[in-house]
């Protein structure tokens, strides 16, 4: 039996007809995996049928560890078909009860973050020019979004630093508290940039990130 190895990025029905192929070229059965599931192919296998029980293997409708092919009935049993029809709606009912869990979580920290900033003041600047350029030249959707996170970040730290705490020891805490919807690495490290260069404390800011760079 001949093996073909299913590379990043390939796509699973030019990857069918590819071992199909290789079948025929051979003279041998073909098998490869593919997200999971093995497909077992010869030279007269139905492309259409080995796609179908991939992604019913895919899907979890075939058990653990499936194997598909090299020759899928045509027509499934009714059996079949509802056995399919219910672990679907298993896995559609899990789900929902992770969106319905991922939602929730949202929430409370979309809340937690707006009673965390009603005891905070404005962003305390070192430079309000710079910042308002900063705030100007990011208009679109995401610019905005690193703008807020910055601003929102810094209020935060604010609080804590009239407590007592310095810089560097809020600074990881809070950047976790203002990000209330998933700010990417890069939105992040633009965020510091602005503060480092605005904000009242942002020497402070840039020293503390790069450490926590440098032992990362």
């Amino acid at each position: 039996m001949g093996k073909l190895e299913a590379r990043c990025g390939d796509e699973i029905n030019h990857t069918i007809s590819a071992a199909i192929k290789e079948a025929e070229k051979h003279g041998e059965q073909v098998v490869f995996n593919f997200n999971g599931v093995d497909v077992v192919v010869d030279s007269l296998s139905d492309p259409k049928l080995i796609y179908r029980d991939w992604e019913r293997g895919l899907c979890g409708y075939l058990g653990e560890n499936p194997t598909v092919g090299p020759h899928p009935k045509r027509e499934l049993s009714a059996e079949e078909v509802a056995s399919d029809a219910t672990i679907e709606a298993e896995r559609e009912k899990r789900r929902a009860e992770q969106r319905a869990s991922s939602d929730k979580q949202k929430k409370e920290l979309v809340l937690a973050l707006q009673l965390a900033l009603g005891n905070a003041g404005p962003l305390e600047l070192s430079d309000a020019e710079s910042w308002q350029k900063t705030v100007d030249a990011n208009k679109d959707a995401y610019g905005r979004r690193v703008v807020r996170y910055a601003e929102e970040w810094g209020r935060l730290m604010q609080v804590r630093i009239e407590s007592g705490e310095t810089v560097a020891k809020c600074a990881e805490a809070m950047s976790h508290l203002a990000d209330d919807d998933g700010i990417t690495g890069f939105m992040y490290g633009c965020a510091v940039q602005f503060l480092a260069t605005c904000w009242k404390h942002g020497e402070a800011l840039r020293r503390w990130h790069n450490k926590s760079t440098r032992l990362s």
